[in-house]
């Protein structure tokens, strides 16, 4: 077998085989997805997370962001002095990023 058949034939099968692996995936992302739980645990929120948060739904001046406790749940407490002429305080669960309570003065 010359050098270009060689190559030929090695282009054909990895061509072929990029087409079938899809194939293959798909039949088995059913069976897999039936074996994992519906809705995977959300993961913990940073401090700056919780920030981008709080001002996108109360924009204005952050004054504090700090670790606190509403509700029994650990959350992340941000201050803000809205664009809209009141004061915020908005919780966020820490383990989720949940909103636990937003209060305004």
């Amino acid at each position: 077998m010359n050098t270009k058949t060689a190559f030929s034939t090695l282009a054909l099968l990895l061509l072929a085989a990029g087409l079938v692996s899809p194939l293959l995936a798909a039949d088995s992302k059913p069976a897999a997805a039936a074996t994992t739980p519906a809705a995977a645990p959300a993961r913990e929120i940073t401090k700056e997370q919780a920030i981008e948060m709080a001002t996108k739904a109360h924009p204005g001046e952050v004054t504090k962001a700090y670790e606190d406790t509403k509700k029994g749940k650990k959350t992340w407490e941000v201050k803000i002095n809205g664009t809209d002429g009141k004061k915020w305080e908005v919780h966020y669960e820490i383990k989720t990023g949940a909103l636990v309570a937003e209060e305004s003065k």
